[in-house]
């Protein structure tokens, strides 16, 4: 399957027209940004797990983990090649690895401990609202511990155009299919939503 190239498009036009920032990946401010990294993050402890981010973007994500002490086995994978680039530039001499990717086509050599995915439905792309299930469904299927994705929430007061925004319930019932085990947080901004799947439910853990 070929890269989604109407979202490639979009983001490349948003690097030219930003830069290298959080606005280039449709943030309105760095604040929102790091409010959804510290939604995954409770997900689990990352320090020295293998952890693949899916939609990288610049490596933000890594580099506000790192801010922390917190330093894992990192993959990231995006499908805009300018935001590797950049990422391959700025972490340069660490063992961190970035890969131009798909989520629908990305292949694991094995098991994740950790997969998160911030922002990649973001975008209202012709397929994107499509393309949910079947990459859940293929991103759990990577992870030996657990998942966090964030998505726009349609309980937002006001939406942007162009944006995908999905109702938190319908998320939440789609990911009970795939585990018993989801947290659902909607409380760290009114209109974003995080989901937390666990491989191994917590209360059945040592």
């Amino acid at each position: 399957m070929p890269l989604d190239t109407e979202t490639t498009q979009f983001y490349e036009e948003h690097i030219r027209r930003y830069g290298y920032g959080y606005r280039a990946l449709g943030f309105g401010r760095r604040a929102s940004q790091e409010k959804r990294f510290a939604a995954a993050l409770a997900l689990g402890s990352f320090h020295d797990k293998r952890l693949l981010d899916v939609g990288c973007g610049f490596g933000d994500f890594l580099a506000w983990l790192n801010a922390r002490g917190i330093e894992p086995r990192y993959t990231g994978i995006d499908i805009v090649r300018p935001m590797i680039e950049r990422c391959r530039d700025r972490f340069a001499g660490s063992d961190a690895r970035f890969l131009i990717g798909d989520a629908l086509t990305f292949e694991a050599g094995e098991p994740y401990d950790y997969v998160v995915a911030s922002g990649i439905f973001g975008y209202q792309a012709k397929d994107t609202r499509a393309r949910v299930r079947p990459t859940l469904e293929r991103l759990f299927g990577f992870t030996r511990i657990g998942m966090a994705v964030n998505f726009l929430s349609r309980s937002a007061r006001s939406r942007s155009p162009g944006r995908l925004y999905l109702d938190a319930a319908d998320a939440l019932q789609f990911a009970l299919e795939l585990t018993p085990a989801v947290r659902l947080d909607q409380t760290y901004l009114p209109n974003d939503f995080t989901l937390c799947l666990y491989r191994t439910p917590p209360w059945e853990r040592d």
